[in-house]
């Protein structure tokens, strides 16, 4: 038991988590309720007037974007106060230690050596609370590669989200390594006799605590999700390469597509480009198999953006190398033609090899 013991407390610092909770919370939730509506906000307003070639949208600014300024306003003033005027969190720690008794090692607490220790409310180690946050826009910006500017706002709210967490990030910087608010009550509270450094209980107090909070987050959260990601790669690595005779014998079964580039890609939209003018609902292109005869790639609205970074990834234009993968299909249906502009007739005649169609697809 003394060695588990000394995990929860020594290494993992679960003790000092579970004392924390309510105060990380509220932290936490203070500081979400400042930036993600403050970032919905300039987002809004940058999206009405347009910017970086993007025209705006000229639209109102609604009622639900005040309110999300108005929320940003009121937390806000309690981040700035938390700053200013940082309140003092007493908590105590008592050091664990380990001595060898014969070949069986004892772990335990050292409670001659415990002291309570004082931390502020503006303490940096609390920006690594934004390591919970900073998903929100990291999505958003994910989410919006390749695509068209009809999703200019969410594009702008990624990134504005992310400025806005690096500078409340930084505030809390310079408040405490700068400006130095409240340190002074701090420093006289710090027993001079401790047994300990104040470097050392400001890492086994304030640091240690959320980095290991953010660890297990990360751990219950990434490691499933990089698994799952780890395993559709090798899934893909596995497919068959595609061949001009699958057409008829592995209709709707996964294949790889490895070629060159036989020519441009065409891209449809049958209900208009959009805002921006590149906001396609379907696009194709011929690729060259090394087999003989070609298959000609589509994508459908959703696989578009998924069709524009295989296209960045081709060097050198056409006869640059293709890579990527998909659902082989026999014919394009009417919905296909309709919703998404698929016509076949834009690609010429199949060569006599024949002429496989593989519909951009994740297994």
């Amino acid at each position: 038991m003394g060695i588990f013991r000394f995990l929860w407390r020594g290494v993992l610092a679960f003790d000092r988590i579970g004392r924390r909770i309510p105060q990380l919370v509220q932290i936490w939730l203070v500081e979400f309720l400042f930036a993600i509506p403050l970032t919905f906000f300039i987002a809004k307003v940058i999206d009405i007037r347009g910017a970086f070639g993007v025209p705006g949208s000229d639209e109102s600014l609604g009622g639900a974007f005040w309110g999300a300024l108005a929320v940003s306003l009121v937390c806000g003033f309690f981040f700035v106060k938390s700053l200013v005027r940082p309140r003092l969190v007493k908590t105590t720690w008592t050091p664990t230690v380990h001595a060898d008794i014969g070949p069986v090692t004892v772990y335990g607490g050292n409670r001659a050596w415990s002291v309570e220790y004082d931390y502020l409310t503006s303490h940096p180690s609390y920006i690594l609370l934004h390591g919970i946050t900073i998903w929100i826009p990291i999505v958003m910006v994910w989410m919006t590669v390749d695509r068209g500017d009809d999703v200019f706002y969410w594009k702008v709210a990624g990134y504005v989200g992310l400025v806005v967490l690096a500078l409340v990030a930084l505030t809390r910087l310079l408040t405490w390594y700068v400006f130095r608010l409240g340190r002074g009550q701090l420093d006289a509270r710090l027993a001079a006799d401790s047994p300990i450094s104040a470097r050392k209980l400001s890492w086994e107090v304030a640091w240690k605590p959320l980095l290991m909070l953010l660890v297990l987050i990360y751990a219950f959260s990434a490691l499933p999700v990089g698994y799952m990601w780890w395993k559709e790669l090798r899934t893909i690595d596995e497919l068959p390469v595609v061949t001009a005779e699958d057409g008829t014998d592995h209709v709707g079964e996964y294949v790889r597509v490895e070629g060159e580039l036989a020519g441009q890609p065409i891209w449809w939209a049958p209900r208009g480009t959009g805002r921006g003018g590149n906001n396609f609902s379907g696009a194709g292109v011929l690729v060259n198999l090394e087999s003989g005869g070609d298959v000609l790639l589509l994508a459908e609205s959703l696989s578009v953006p998924d069709f524009v970074g295989v296209m960045k990834k081709v060097r050198g234009g056409v006869g640059g190398e293709v890579k990527t993968h998909g659902r082989v299909i026999d014919y394009i249906t009417e919905d296909q033609e309709q919703y998404y502009g698929f016509d076949a007739d834009d690609f010429g005649e199949p060569p006599t090899d024949g002429r496989v169609m593989v519909l951009l697809e994740y297994p």
